[in-house]
């Protein structure tokens, strides 16, 4: 008996020190925190029991709402984005380029920078001046500009009134080239001759030229003020949404938020790319011989032999977004007018500013479980999308 159970001790005496880490500081802080979110609990003294008061207090709170809709619709955006710009990303990477390894290393390095550091970096991104982002953006709106003037009268479009100039009747030209070459017409006069790659790669090129064109001078148009405003944005300091005719919609500074999260995209990508490279090559082969295109073969053999990662991807991206803080702390502090305020800097706020660590406890036992709920239900709508390798 002692020898059989002597191998059990031993590894429970490997593990002792994790336990009590555990114990000591996740498990007690978990309960303490339910306990104190019935107190009235100023820090130095001793906690007060007064019930659900903290609790109700809470529904009733106009801050607290708006730091959960500003948390929520910063989920709802920057989730699916990250997953779509990662799996992008790995998808690219998984094209048995040269220097693989290198790119997974220049990828996964935004992870590795600490927080601070990439607040303060991104501060200098996003300098309305001086910064890199509007550096880039005011070369690429001038550029446009430029071009689409030639073919429509831009001031008339801000007026309200779409003016072609005389150039803008190629577009019709450069849209069709394309329909032209690809006709049934023109492959029987060719007698089944394929049209030379140089010519069809100039004209696709044309029918991208001319879309954008008339997109952008549409847009003109349409959305007048935020094609203003694109062209120097504000970013950290602009509360107005964008776009601005829907009230609802993220202030710039959030749009700011979501477009530095999209940097660390990278850690998602290698954790993608990881398990594209185990995807058997014979189901693309067997594809191949029946003629599958490039998205059959995403949409029926990459995407279900992945979704178990695009899960755990998703759950982690949930968890993480509803508890960003550092970020937007060091570089908004909630502003401009609460439009980046999360609900993990209302509650640093409250427990730390105002001194009121019971009504922050009831916050954060509300934060977890809205995040729990969430994860139930990507796991539960994931039940007939997920496919596991044997199952």
């Amino acid at each position: 008996m002692r020898t059989s159970l002597r191998p059990s001790l031993t590894g429970y005496a490997f593990i002792a020190p994790w336990l009590v880490a555990l114990t000591v500081f996740i498990g007690y802080p978990f309960l303490a925190g339910l306990a104190f979110s019935f107190c009235d609990f100023p820090p130095l003294k001793d906690p007060l029991y007064i019930g659900l008061a903290n609790y109700t207090e809470l529904g009733r709170d106009p801050v607290f709402r708006h730091a959960l809709g500003v948390t929520l619709i910063y989920a709802a955006l920057a989730i699916p984005l990250g997953v779509v710009v990662a799996l992008t990303l790995a998808l690219l990477l998984n094209s048995r380029i040269r220097g693989l390894t290198l790119y997974r290393v220049v990828f996964y390095l935004p992870h590795l920078v600490p927080t601070v550091v990439v607040a303060l970096l991104w501060l200098w991104i996003f300098n309305p001046e001086s910064g890199l982002l509007n550096l880039v953006f005011g070369k690429l709106t001038g550029l446009a500009d430029a071009w689409t003037s030639t073919c429509f009268d831009l001031d008339a479009a801000l007026r309200g009134r779409l003016q072609p100039r005389p150039p803008a009747l190629l577009l019709p030209c450069a849209v069709a080239l394309p329909l032209f070459l690809g006709s049934p017409w023109l492959r029987a006069r060719l007698a089944g001759r394929p049209v030379g790659s140089g010519l069809r790669g100039l004209a696709w090129a044309l029918l991208l030229q001319a879309a954008l064109t008339l997109l952008y001078a549409l847009a003109h148009l349409a959305v007048p003020a935020d094609l203003r405003k694109l062209h120097n944005p504000g970013w950290l300091t602009d509360a107005s949404p964008f776009p601005a005719a829907v009230s609802w919609a993220p202030a710039w500074a959030l749009w700011a938020i979501i477009i530095m999260g999209l940097w660390s995209a990278g850690q998602m990508a290698v954790i993608y790319l990881a398990k594209l490279q185990d995807v058997p090559i014979d189901l693309y082969e067997a594809a191949d011989l029946d003629g599958a295109s490039w998205w059959q073969k995403t949409r029926h053999i990459t995407l279900p032999l992945i979704s178990p990662v695009i899960l755990f991807n998703v759950v982690m991206a949930i968890i993480g977004t509803f508890q960003v803080f550092a970020e937007p702390y060091i570089m908004t502090r909630g502003g401009p007018e609460d439009k980046t305020r999360f609900v993990a800097m209302f509650i640093y706020d409250q427990a730390f500013q105002y001194q009121r660590v019971g009504y922050a406890a009831a916050v954060a036992w509300v934060l977890f479980i809205l995040i729990v709920a969430l994860t139930a239900l990507a796991f539960r709508l994931s039940r007939r999308h997920v496919f596991y390798a044997g199952r």
